[in-house]
């Protein structure tokens, strides 16, 4: 049996461009651009058609969390400056504050510190706030609205909205 150590390198490549230009060339069939396409004829049973009737659209809610766990595939440098890879648990304090969001608040803009943290962010007419999950569960936050300004770090048990927050963040 030969093989490539037997022959050499350069031996080896012409045998197998050889071998290549012996096989067959594929067929190319060309399609009218008139053609046209037949539909499909599916039969949907009542269940079926129940389902795709309860199909729903995505909420705002469900796209900011969705946005906030796919930082989850992050590494270090995410940004190429050097940042830290984002850490599982503020995310995941991240997304329990957002479901604990009621209506009533307008849904935050989500945002990935060079920190590794997770953060909301709100900037509106009368409301600019910056809330931060530090991982462990406490929030920083600093928010200003109507000309107060109000800041500190809170305990968060991802269970609960901290009194403080539906107040402030209403607009």
């Amino acid at each position: 049996m030969m093989t490539i150590q037997t022959i050499g390198t350069a031996k080896a490549a012409q045998f197998i461009l050889a071998m290549v230009a012996a096989l067959p060339s594929p067929t190319v069939y060309i399609i009218p651009s008139q053609l046209p396409l037949p539909t499909p004829q599916i039969q949907k049973t009542s269940s079926e058609q129940l389902a795709l009737t309860n199909i729903r659209a995505t909420t705002v809610q469900e796209k900011i969390i969705g946005e906030i766990r796919s930082w989850n595939l992050l590494d270090n440098d995410w940004d190429g400056e050097g940042s830290l890879k984002p850490y599982t648990q503020s995310i995941k304090e991240a997304v329990s504050f957002v479901n604990l969001l009621s209506d009533e608040i307008t849904p935050p803009e989500p945002m990935l510190l060079s920190s590794g943290h997770t953060a909301l962010f709100w900037n509106e007419a009368d409301l600019y706030a910056d809330i931060e999950f530090l991982g462990d569960g406490r929030i920083a936050y600093f928010i200003k609205k109507n000309g107060d300004k109000h800041k500190g770090v809170l305990e968060f048990n991802s269970q609960q909205m901290p009194v403080v927050f539906p107040a402030l963040l209403r607009s």
